[in-house]
C-alpha cells in the first residue's frame, strides 16, 4: 500500500487541467462553460486536499501519470490551434507557423524527457527538460514581438511606471490617461478628467521586478516571461523523478500561457514566489522567511494568506519556530516594501490599498458573484468572498498536512475559493492558481508507508497529530 499521494496528486492534477480549460473558454471570462470546469478544478482541489491522509493502492500511480501525460498532450494540441494572444499584430500565415513549429518541439521535447527511467538517463532527461523551458522563453518572446502594444492598462501602467523609476519619479504619483476612453473598468474614484488617480495599482516588488524587463529589453514582459520559466524550473526540479517534471509542463503547456504573458499580468511573480517557497521548503528550509516574505511582498491578496504559513512549521513548534518564521517573513516583506512606500505614503496606501475597494463589480469575470448578478439581477456583497476564504481555512486546517505539499495545496484551493467568489476574477488569477497547483504536486513525493504510522487528520493547526 501506498500514502494517499497519488490521489492527492490526481486531485491536484486534474484541477489544474480543469482550470486551464476554464481560461481557455473566454480567455479567463464568464462563460457556461468555464464556471463548469472552474467547479470540477475546485472539486479535485478539496479532494487533493483532503486525500493527503488516505491510503491507496499502487496501481493508482500509473493511472495519475497516464491521465495527466494525455492532459498536456492535450494542452499541447490547444496551443497549437489557438492564437496565443488578442492583440497580435496581423500575422502572415508563415508567420504563425513558426510559433507552431516552436510548440512543436518544445512539446516533443517535453514528452520525450517523460520517457520511464528505464529508458532515459538523468543527465539525458535533464538536458532535455532545460530545453523545453528554452523553447517556452523563445516562445514567449515572439508573442511579446507579435504584440509589442497590447490594449490593456497593465502594460500602461508598468511602463509608465518603470520609465517614472529610472528617472527618479515615484510610480505611484503618477496620472495615466484611461485608456479605454469609458468608465466600464473603473469606479468613479479611480478617474478624473479621463485620467487615472492611480500611478500604479501593484506592491513596489512587482514594479522593482517589472523594470528589469524595461532595462534589459525596453518591455516589462520580459520580466514575466522569465518569471513564469524560472518557476517552472523549480517545479521541474523540486524532486527526482518523471512527476516533478510532469507537474511542471502542465504549467508550462496551459493554454493560455502566452495570454497571461502578452497582457502583461503581474500573477507569474507571484508564482515565481510560491516556487521558492515551496523549493526552500523542500531543499532550503532555512531560506523559508526569505522566499515567504517575497511572496507576501508581491500581490496584496497574499497577506490573507499568511494564517497558511503554519502548515510549514512542525506540529510541536515551539515559538521560536513561528516566531523565525512569520517575523522572518514580515520582516522582508517591510524591508521590500518600504523604500517605494516610505517615498510618499499616501500615495502609496491610495494605489495599492483604498483605490482597490473602488473597483467595479465586473459581470464578465469568471466568478460566481457574476454569475448570481447576472442570474438575480442583484450584486452580491463584496464581503462574500473574505467569508468563502474563512470557510476554507476551516476545511484546511481539518485536513491538510503539515508539509511543503500542504502548504502549496492549501494555497491553491484557498486562492481559487477566494477568486471564484470575488467581484473580479480574470485569467491572472486563476493562471496563478494553476501554478500552485503545480507546486503542490511537485513536492508530494510518493513513499511506501505503514498504515499504522499514517496521522490522522487534524481539527485544528495547533493540535498534535494522535498516537
Amino acid at each position: 500500500m501506498q500514502q494517499g499521494t497519488s490521489v492527492a496528486k490526481l486531485g491536484l492534477g486534474v484541477a489544474a487541467l480543469a482550470l486551464g480549460q476554464a481560461l481557455q473558454s473566454g480567455n479567463g471570462g464568464l462563460t457556461f462553460p468555464a464556471t463548469m470546469w472552474l467547479t470540477v478544478a475546485l472539486i479535485c482541489a478539496g479532494t487533493g486536499v483532503a486525500a493527503q491522509h488516505r491510503i491507496v493502492p499502487v496501481t493508482l500511480q500509473k493511472i495519475f501519470l497516464v491521465v495527466l501525460t494525455l492532459g498536456v498532450i492535450w494542452q499541447i494540441g490547444q496551443l497549437l490551434t489557438t492564437l496565443p494572444g488578442i492583440y497580435l499584430l496581423p500575422l502572415q500565415p508563415s508567420e504563425f507557423q513558426r510559433f507552431q513549429a516552436g510548440v512543436l518541439i518544445a512539446g516533443s521535447l517535453a514528452l520525450f524527457s517523460l520517457a520511464p527511467e528505464a529508458w532515459l538517463r538523468p543527465k539525458w532527461r535533464n538536458s532535455l527538460v532545460g530545453l523545453t523551458l528554452a523553447a517556452i522563453f523563445f516562445l514567449g518572446v515572439w508573442v511579446i514581438r507579435a504584440s509589442p502594444n497590447p490594449l490593456i492598462d497593465t502594460y500602461v501602467f508598468h511602463q509608465t511606471s518603470s520609465a517614472a523609476l529610472l528617472q527618479g519619479q515615484n510610480p505611484y504619483e503618477l496620472n495615466p490617461p484611461n485608456i479605454y476612453g469609458h468608465m466600464g473598468f473603473y469606479g468613479a474614484e479611480l478617474v478624473q478628467d479621463g485620467r487615472m488617480t492611480i500611478g500604479n495599482p501593484y506592491p513596489p516588488l512587482s514594479i522593482y521586478l517589472s523594470t528589469l524587463g524595461y532595462i534589459a529589453a525596453g518591455d516589462i514582459r520580459y520580466s514575466h516571461l522569465l518569471a513564469i520559466v524560472l518557476a517552472g524550473a523549480l517545479i521541474a526540479w523540486l524532486r527526482p523523478g518523471r512527476e516533478a517534471q510532469l507537474a511542471a509542463y502542465l504549467l508550462l503547456f496551459t493554454p493560455r500561457v502566452f495570454f497571461v504573458v502578452e497582457q502583461s499580468w503581474t500573477e507569474p511573480l507571484a508564482l515565481l514566489g510560491v516556487a521558492m517557497t515551496v523549493f526552500c521548503a523542500v531543499h532550503r528550509p532555512k531560506w523559508i522567511p526569505l522566499a515567504l516574505g517575497l511572496l507576501l511582498a508581491s500581490k496584496q491578496y497574499m497577506l490573507l494568506m499568511l494564517p497558511l504559513a503554519v502548515l510549514l512549521l512542525p506540529p510541536k513548534a515551539s515559538w521560536r519556530d513561528w516566531a523565525w518564521l512569520y517575523g522572518g517573513a514580515l520582516g522582508i516583506a517591510v524591508v521590500v516594501t518600504a523604500p517605494l512606500a516610505l517615498w510618499n505614503l499616501s500615495a502609496f496606501l491610495w494605489n495599492v490599498g483604498w483605490a482597490q475597494w473602488y473597483q467595479v463589480f465586473r459581470l464578465d469575470a469568471l466568478s460566481y458573484l457574476a454569475l448570481y448578478a447576472r442570474a438575480f439581477g442583484l450584486q452580491p456583497s463584496q464581503f462574500t468572498g473574505f467569508v468563502a476564504l474563512l470557510l476554507t481555512f476551516l476545511f484546511i486546517w481539518r485536513y491538510a498536512s503539515r508539509s511543503p505539499e500542504g502548504f502549496a495545496a492549501a494555497l491553491a484551493l484557498s486562492l481559487g475559493v477566494f477568486f471564484a467568489f470575488s467581484k473580479q476574477a480574470f485569467a491572472n488569477y486563476y493562471f496563478l492558481v494553476i501554478g500552485t497547483f503545480c507546486c503542490a504536486l511537485a513536492a508530494m513525493p510518493l513513499r511506501a508507508v505503514d498504515e499504522r504510522s499514517l496521522s490522522t487528520p487534524r481539527r485544528f493547526f495547533w493540535q498534535t497529530p494522535k498516537a
